[in-house]
């Protein structure tokens, strides 16, 4: 399991735009700030789906509420 930080995040987005899409592997956690980040620019988090052949895993849990 991995867990993005905001300087992660910040790094990955230099310029942050509203409503931006991001891709994590199934199973990234997000710090706290980073889950500010996220909320304060209304990003949208995408998890991409396991490679061909692997096993299924427990679907990963949003980085919080958008609302």
């Amino acid at each position: 399991m991995r867990i993005v930080t905001e300087a992660e995040l910040r790094n990955k987005v230099r310029r942050p735009e509203v409503g931006l899409t991001l891709s994590f592997p199934p199973g990234t956690r997000f710090s706290p700030s980073a889950t500010d980040f996220i909320k304060q620019w209304h990003m949208n988090i995408r998890f991409e789906g396991p490679s061909e052949g692997s096993a299924p895993s427990v679907p990963p849990r949003p980085p919080g509420s958008f609302a």
